[in-house]
């Protein structure tokens, strides 16, 4: 019985163009992963065409027997009697074809369903004879001769009204149109796990969908619509069985790169990540594991930015191969995968600038998966809170304030599990959580937050550590945001003290703390102490950062409204066009920060214009227009 067929339309179309596009022998072969539909496919173009290939169309299916035996047992049923003379395959095959030829005149087709290697029929192909056309299936992707045709999921539409087609009940799919999406997407509307479905809702006529995606959700595979057959169905393979004819396949070093994969978490895998992970791997090793090993047999997707990303329910098949076949390297993998996201966590910048978010981005999912379910197998030394902070400061870097919010206390709350109240890891996280809150105008919501990192940081690592020295700068700072002037002096010029003597005069923390000063001195009126402050944090940041860093586009910000308000408009829009080009270009436009320069940059033009200060402008295109 032939299984309900929907859709495919453009495939059919292209894969008749591939077959009768030449005068010589056409190979075409559909590929993809087990359950996408590839024989389906195949057997609606045959059906489809049939008045293509008068000369008839012959089915073989090779996974249990070659090609040669399939084709003398064809002969055998046309009782066609195989001269004994023939002493190989070689020979046999092309007398198989040239009695088919005498037989059955015209064009014909020979199918040949399930090919593991084109290795396997290349040699018994009827490469010679141009009435000949041949289409394979195969997991695997062949390369030239064969002209490939690859098979991917089913559109969302295709997908419902094969589920439709196949339950025979339109009316109860279109009351419920949202959970069937939701199911046909579950199974990431794979033909296979469709029909599954849909066969099971047909039995269970009283079944909600709801309930099914609860069920597939909480039980994965081994639920009873993935794992059940019916017998009306035309595969002969639940989804499970179908995987694992394509991991029966794979060498042992493919079934560890599989395990690796399924780890991480169901998202695009950037490829550091999975260098990081198997980082005792050669170069040249893991790219051939990837890409031929798996990304050739449709075990693996690779994306055009070079990530890699494994089909959710191969990922689920996969997670199972960690508790069977694969469990004696299961925890020395999950350690490989959280050290390498680790790793890549603790090179994201406290302001992720524009160029890199795409990057930070892919990061994300995998960062979530390790502060959820791996941080445990870091060790202490191994900076388990690194995962919790790039997220954060991710998301701050967007002003996504909840998202930031929730990852950084749930880095203070792993670390007064893992730790205790009084260790330096809680004073760093207590410290990032308040400077959120401080960001986002919750004074008496950070006060307390760093007064308790500046008293564990003073107890436990001295008075003069420059982590103390932080906590002493972002108190004040603080204090000075509140108005509490004569609270942050003696905080600042402390902070400033440390860092002088214990990272030196042109660290751009003591830039960070001469620049913090002079803007007390600012608010506190006291101009004429700010001024040499600025300009010395300044200089630091240009010569240790560069004139690109963010950092040094603030000292530019700061310049300018200084000057700003000393009524040196020409000299503020200098600075501030500085300012407003390295925000631009690398935290991008709608950053925040960028409006709030970029507005700062009108007004002051506006002042230089009034008072005709114009000519002290510099040279810059957007000075210039004013």
């Amino acid at each position: 019985m032939a299984r309900e067929f929907v859709g495919r339309q453009d495939e059919l179309k292209t894969l008749h163009q591939k077959l009768q596009g030449s005068d010589q022998v056409a190979i075409a072969a559909l590929a993809g992963m087990g359950g996408i539909g590839k024989t389906a496919l195949a057997q609606q173009y045959v059906r489809q065409a049939k008045d293509e290939y008068p000369g008839g169309r012959w089915y073989f299916k090779l996974r249990e027997q070659n090609l040669a035996t399939l084709l003398v047992g064809a002969a055998a049923l046309f009782d066609w009697q195989l001269p004994d003379t023939l002493s190989d395959d070689g020979a046999r095959v092309k007398w198989c074809y040239d009695q088919w030829c005498h037989h059955f005149p015209g064009t014909r087709l020979l199918l040949l369903d399930d090919v593991q290697t084109y290795q396997d029929v290349k040699h018994f192909l009827p490469i010679d004879n141009p009435s000949f056309r041949v289409l394979m299936t195969s997991r695997q992707r062949f390369d030239k001769p064969v002209d490939r045709l690859d098979l991917g999921e089913l559109p969302l539409p295709e997908a419902i009204e094969l589920l439709t087609a196949l339950m025979g009940d339109r009316e109860r799919v279109t009351a419920q149109q949202t959970e069937a999406e939701a199911l046909c997407e579950w199974v990431e509307r794979l033909p296979l796990g469709v029909e599954l479905i849909a066969r099971y809702l047909a039995v269970h006529g009283n079944l909600r969908f709801s309930k099914l995606l609860e069920r597939l959700e909480l039980q994965k595979l081994a639920a009873r619509a993935m794992r059940d057959l019916p017998e009306e169905m035309a595969y002969e393979y639940s989804i499970e069985a179908a995987f694992e004819l394509s991991w029966q396949d794979l060498t042992p070093e493919a079934k560890t790169l599989m395990g690796v994969l399924s780890i991480f978490a169901a998202a695009p895998i950037p490829k550091g990540l999975i260098e990081g992970a198997l980082s005792k791997w050669d170069e040249e090793d893991l790219e051939e594991g990837l890409d031929a090993g798996l990304v050739k047999r449709n075990l693996l997707q690779r994306d055009k930015d070079g990530s890699y990303q494994l089909h959710q329910l191969i990922r689920e098949f996969t997670v199972g191969k960690l508790e069977t076949e694969l469990g004696e390297q299961t925890s020395a993998l999950q350690k490989g995968v959280a050290v390498a996201v680790t790793n890549f966590a603790s090179t994201i910048e406290p302001i992720v600038r524009k160029d890199d978010r795409q990057a930070v981005g892919l990061g994300v999912p995998h960062m979530a998966l390790v502060a959820q379910e791996l941080n445990d197998i870091l060790a202490d030394d191994e900076d388990p809170g690194w995962v919790f902070t790039g997220l954060a400061r991710f998301y701050e870097s967007q002003s996504l304030w909840p998202e930031a919010e929730r990852w950084y206390k749930g880095r203070l709350k792993m670390s007064e599990r893992r730790f205790d109240s009084d260790h330096p890891d809680t004073a760093t996280s207590l410290n990032n959580l308040a400077l959120l809150y401080d960001s986002m105008g919750r004074y008496t919501d950070a006060e307390p937050l760093y007064a308790r990192s500046l008293e564990i940081r003073e107890a436990q690592l001295g008075p003069d550590h420059p982590d103390t020295a932080t906590s002493l700068n972002n108190l004040a700072e603080l204090y000075r945001s509140m108005g509490r002037y004569t609270d942050a002096e003696p905080l600042f010029a402390r902070s400033l003290e440390i860092r002088e003597a214990q990272l030196g005069p042109n660290h751009p923390d003591t830039a960070s703390s001469l620049n913090n000063l002079a803007g007390l001195y600012r608010s506190m009126g006291h101009y004429t102490d700010a001024e040499p402050l600025y300009a010395r944090s300044l200089e630091i940041r240009e010569a240790q950062l560069g004139p690109d860093h963010p950092d040094t586009a603030g000292s530019y910000n700061n310049m300018a409204t200084f000057f700003y308000a000393l009524e040196r408009y020409a000299e503020s829009a200098n600075f501030g066009v500085k300012a407003l080009e390295v925000f631009l270009t690398k935290l991008g436009q709608d950053h925040p920060n960028t409006q709030t320069v970029g507005n700062n940059f009108v007004t002051i033009l506006q002042k230089v214009i009034e008072t005709n200060q114009t000519e002290q402008l510099s040279d810059h295109p957007l000075t210039q227009r004013a």
